[in-house]
C-alpha cells in the first residue's frame, strides 16, 4: 500500500472543506475515546477522573496516528452525574449509573440545575481541553461532546423505566427531558466559553434498537432539534450521533436540522440514499465485526468499500467507526484506517491550492 504522507493538517483540511476549497485526502476520524488512556499507560478511571491524563491520552493518539479531531468524550453519564446520578468507575470500563436517581415522580425535585464548572465531572473536560488545546490545538480541531437528552433523562429515571413511561407516564418523561435539555445548553455554553468546539449530540438511547420511531418522534426529536438551533445560535455546526439501527429515524435524524449525521450499525447505501447531500454523513466501520477482531485486510477492505461508495455523494463524508473504539481493540486496526485514508482515500490536491 502506497501510503502518501499528508499535505495538510487536520485543521487545515477542515478549513479547506468549510470554505469549498481542495483536500489533500478524505477526512477520517476512527473514534478514539477512553481507550487511549493505555497509550499513557493509564486505566480508563484514571482517564474519567484526571483532567492530566485524559489530555495526555488525547495528545499521544493525535500524535500516533493523526486523525483529523479529538473529541474529548467518556461515557453518555456524565451529564446526569452532574445533575445528580451517582457513577460507578471500574478500572478499565466507561462509569455507569449505580441506581436511578429518579425512583418516582417525588423524586424530581433531587435533580439539580448545574454549574457545569464545579457539579460532576464536567469540569474535567473543560480543564483536558486546556492542557491539550495549547500542545496541539494550533493543528488539529478540539471538541468536547455532549451527552444527549434522552440518554441523559432515562440514565436518571433507569433506561427500562423511561422506556416504559414513555407510554404510561409521558409526562413525566418530558419534565426529565426537559430539565436534561435545559442542563445541556449549561454545558455547551461552558464549552463555547472555555473556547472549544462542540462536539457531537450522542444520544444512543434514542436509538430505534431501544425505543420506537413513533417515540422518537415523540419524545426525542423536539429536544434534539431544541439542541440544534441552540448550538447554530454560536455560529457553529451541529453535529448528531446515534447508536445502534437507525434506518427508520433517518429522516427525522435529518430533520433535526444536523449539519453532520453519524451513524452506526446502518447500511450506509440506504443513509446515503435518505441523507441526500442534505447533511455531512459519518460512518460506519463497525467496532465490532471490524474494529475488535480485525483482521487489518478487512478493515482495508471495508473502508475502501465505503470510499468508493461515497465518491460521488453530494454533501461531505468522513470516513469513521460507527461509535467508539473499544478499549479492547488493538491500536494496529485504527492504523489500518489511517492507511487507506492516506493511500485509497487520496484527492488530486496542488500545494498552491
Amino acid at each position: 500500500m502506497d501510503i502518501r504522507e499528508d499535505i495538510l493538517t487536520p485543521r487545515e483540511r477542515s478549513k479547506a472543506f468549510s470554505e469549498g476549497k481542495p483536500m489533500d485526502r478524505i477526512i477520517c476520524l476512527p473514534m478514539v475515546a477512553i481507550s487511549a488512556a493505555y497509550l499513557v499507560g493509564k486505566t480508563i478511571k484514571e482517564f474519567q477522573l484526571d483532567p492530566e491524563v485524559m489530555a495526555q491520552s488525547h495528545i499521544a493518539a493525535y500524535k500516533r496516528f493523526k486523525y483529523d479531531s479529538v473529541g474529548l468524550s467518556t461515557n453518555c453519564s456524565v451529564l446526569a452525574e452532574a445533575m445528580g446520578a451517582e457513577l460507578d468507575y471500574p478500572e478499565d470500563d466507561a462509569a455507569n449509573c449505580i441506581e436511578p436517581l429518579v425512583k418516582s415522580r417525588e423524586d424530581l425535585s433531587k435533580v439539580k440545575d448545574i454549574d457545569p464548572e464545579k457539579d460532576g465531572k464536567l469540569w474535567v473536560f473543560y480543564k483536558a481541553f486546556k492542557i491539550v488545546n495549547e500542545e496541539i490545538g494550533h493543528e488539529v480541531p478540539i471538541s468536547i461532546s455532549v451527552s444527549g437528552p434522552v440518554t441523559t433523562a432515562a440514565t436518571l429515571r433507569g433506561t427500562e423505566a423511561f422506556a416504559r413511561d414513555m407510554y404510561a407516564d409521558p409526562e413525566l418523561c418530558h419534565e426529565l427531558l426537559r430539565k436534561s435539555t435545559d442542563n445541556i445548553k449549561r454545558h455547551i455554553k461552558t464549552i463555547v466559553a472555555h473556547g472549544a468546539d462542540i462536539g457531537a449530540i450522542a444520544d444512543p438511547i434514542a436509538s430505534a434498537s431501544v425505543i420506537s420511531p413513533k417515540m422518537f418522534k415523540q419524545f426525542a426529536f423536539p429536544y434534539i432539534k431544541e439542541l440544534v438551533d441552540y448550538i447554530h445560535s454560536f455560529n457553529s455546526g451541529a453535529a448528531l450521533h446515534i447508536c445502534g439501527k437507525s434506518e427508520k429515524i433517518l429522516e427525522l435524524m435529518v430533520e433535526t436540522g444536523a449539519d453532520t449525521i453519524s451513524v452506526d450499525k446502518v447500511d450506509l447505501k440506504v443513509v446515503k440514499d435518505v441523507v441526500a447531500g442534505r447533511a455531512a454523513i459519518v460512518g460506519n466501520v463497525d467496532t465490532t465485526d471490524e474494529m475488535l477482531h480485525g483482521p487489518v485486510e478487512k478493515i482495508q477492505e471495508v473502508c475502501k468499500r465505503y470510499i468508493d461508495l461515497m465518491r460521488d455523494y453530494k454533501g461531505l463524508y468522513i470516513l469513521s467507526t460507527g461509535c467508539d473504539i473499544s478499549p479492547k481493540a488493538p491500536f494496529e486496526y485504527v492504523q489500518a484506517m489511517m492507511d487507506v485514508a492516506r493511500s485509497y482515500g487520496l484527492y488530486e490536491y496542488k500545494e498552491n491550492n
